[in-house]
């Protein structure tokens, strides 16, 4: 769990206390489901363009679809195709069904597959809404979910297959829902659970336990896609004689953390999966002595048929600010740079920079210096960090100084202030930017090979922190306190609340600026972007609308009709009968309510778009 989601965990953990998981046809009159292959390594990372194969588009993960049917000049004629409710039928007519509905749908061959934030899965007819079938988990006795949200299913080999919050995966027979296999990948009572979807690949699932800011050992496994048997395991907090593990001290304080948020893209032609690594715990770095502490703040790439190691690159050493890397998806595309075809990977950070490297040994592409940085002892501070050439996408140093010098801290103390990697104290409360909101955080960025631009939902954010003192540590145990911070949420009245959302176009050429649109203060980006070969970009807004810029300069070209609820998912576009949609979930996100003001409504639902 993000140490900026720790309030939602908290206020809405959900319990269960049954054991297996049920799946419904919705009617009779349910339509035949197209069969789903076994797709091969052309079909995953080939551009998307009348399907939609995984949450992210492609094992590439670039949010981007070659389809044009809808473009810059006929975008302002998009109505509502369809629109359902995703939630599992009652008699009654519910809402509120999370507070973090960040899911976004896979489409094959006229169905979508997708699930809500509680983790039940469903299957919609693609051209009508009308639902085929759902299942819904019911988890071990005991179970109390630590992040009650699911952000995608995958689908491979004439099955559908969900990560589940309870840190089991599960393969389900596309055409009914059922339960095919079920696989327990991490003990939720250590602290682990699922955000995000596998990766399908050659028959096999390759994903990422998140759990570590719960004090869970992250790893990234391989699961038969078949069977759902478990065929290698890589932790990405090292010990004993493993690579990586003479970075922390010799009597570490824990050996959990570096959780893995997001979905893992993979290079079939180099055999190479790249893992997002989370950040170390606890946050406050007093009680965890000095060192780089791999592989936490890290690209990690692993040979996806072993899980062997190849290479890492590290973007934050000893972070005790929450930037972890593993929140934005790791991009996969190639560009000419500098005249010549390059194999790039590119993660959009918390610390409002893109990270470019060349993904076939992870040196920087275009550049990254290791520069000076503040340094406070007490928290075994690095005595530098990686900077990356070109432009941030977010500010790096508070835009309200003069109004959190006015802030009555619960101390009553002055408040310090500074930038980015400005360490904080137990002394006093101490504003930095950005915060861990970024930058960007779990949002995906879209790549487009059209324009060569990366999309960024973004934006600028600040807050203020005070370590507690080592001698106040909380002790270390799975599911205990592991930020050991005071200031962990934006203090009411504050500019922590004016986090401002942007959508910001980086050139992959330069990693500079090319335009930015701005969301009004108080109001985050926080749906994710997907961009088209229609020259656009789609982003879901808090305000309860999908937008669509122009990909070329920025500008807005359609707004969509008021929807149900806030839209903090990821945008998805397909086509069926040679028309194209565009369809997005509807369900808001507590956290853009407790970071900014504008007013956030939960719901579940799912809009598609289309032209008349």
């Amino acid at each position: 769990m993000k140490g900026s989601r720790a309030l939602a965990v908290l206020v809405f953990l959900v319990g269960a206390a049954v054991v297996l998981g049920v799946a419904l046809s919705a009617s009779a009159s349910r339509k035949d489901i197209t069969p789903i292959p076994a797709f091969t390594s052309s079909q995953l990372t080939a551009e998307p363009s009348a399907d939609w194969l995984t949450a992210r588009g492609d094992i590439w993960n670039r949010q981007y679809s070659s389809l044009d049917q809808i473009n810059a000049s006929n975008a302002k004629n998009l109505k509502v195709a369809w629109h359902t409710r995703v939630a599992i039928p009652s008699k009654g007519k519910p809402n509120f069904t999370g507070a973090l509905a960040e899911a976004g749908p896979v489409i094959y061959q006229g169905t979508v597959y997708m699930p809500d934030s509680k983790g039940n899965v469903f299957a919609f007819d693609a051209v009508t809404g009308e639902r085929q079938w759902y299942y819904k988990p019911k988890y071990p006795k005991g179970f109390a979910a630590g992040l009650p949200t699911s952000r995608g299913v995958v689908i491979g080999d004439g099955k559908v297959y969900m990560a589940q919050t309870d840190g089991s995966v599960v393969g389900l027979d596309q055409s009914t829902g059922r339960v095919v296999w079920k696989t327990v990948v991490g003990d939720f009572k250590q602290g682990y659970f699922f955000t995000s979807p596998p990766t399908y690949y050659n028959g096999r699932l390759i994903i990422g336990t998140s759990g570590g800011d719960f004090g869970a050992r992250a790893k990234a496994v391989s699961l038969d896609a078949k069977t759902g048997k478990i065929q290698w395991t890589f932790y990405v907090i090292p010990t004993g004689s493993q690579i990586g593990s003479k970075s922390w001290p010799k009597h570490r304080a824990y050996t959990g953390g570096g959780a893995i948020w997001a979905q893992l893209p993979v290079d079939p032609a180099l055999n190479t999966v790249y893992v997002g690594v989370g950040n170390p715990v606890p946050y406050n770095g007093n009680v965890r002595g000095a060192g780089q502490e791999l592989f936490t703040e890290s690209v990690v790439a692993l040979n996806a048929t072993t899980g062997a190691y190849k290479w890492h690159y590290q973007e934050v050493h000893h972070d005790i600010w929450d930037y972890d890397t593993a929140a934005n998806p790791i991009i996969l595309f190639d560009i000419n740079y500098k005249g010549q075809l390059r194999h790039a990977l590119a993660q959009a950070g918390k610390t409002g920079w893109v990270y470019i490297l060349d993904r076939t040994n992870g040196k920087p592409l275009i550049g990254i210096n290791e520069k000076k940085v503040p340094q406070y002892a007490p928290q075994h501070t690095y005595p530098t960090q990686p900077t990356p050439v070109g432009q941030p996408f977010s500010a790096q140093c508070p835009r309200y100084s003069s109004e959190w010098k006015k802030w009555k801290a619960p101390d009553g103390k002055p408040v310090k202030t500074g930038c980015i990697w400005t360490p904080y104290n137990e002394k006093q409360y101490t504003v930095f930017a950005p915060t861990p909101l970024g930058g960007t955080d779990w949002p995906p960025s879209s790549v487009s090979p059209k324009t060569g631009y990366m999309y960024i939902c973004s934006k600028d954010s600040e807050g203020a922190w005070k370590a507690l003192p080592k001698s106040k540590s909380s002790k270390l145990k799975p599911l205990g306190n592991f930020f050991q911070i005071d200031g962990l949420f934006a203090q009411k009245g504050t500019p922590a609340q004016k986090t401002q959302g942007k959508v910001v176009a980086m050139d992959m050429r330069t990693n500079r600026r090319v335009w930015t649109h701005s969301f009004p203060v108080g109001d985050l980006c926080y749906s994710g972007v997907m961009s088209t070969a229609g020259n656009l970009v789609f982003v879901g807004r808090t305000n309860r609308h999908l937008e669509a810029y122009n990909a070329t300069n920025g500008q807005l070209v359609w707004r969509s009709p008021l929807l149900a609820a806030s839209v903090s998912g990821p945008p998805a576009t397909y086509s069926s009968d040679g028309k194209q949609y565009v369809t997005v979930y509807s369900g808001g996100n507590s956290l853009a309510s407790g970071s900014g003001t504008q007013k956030v409504k939960y719901g579940s639902d799912l809009y598609t778009f289309a032209l008349p």
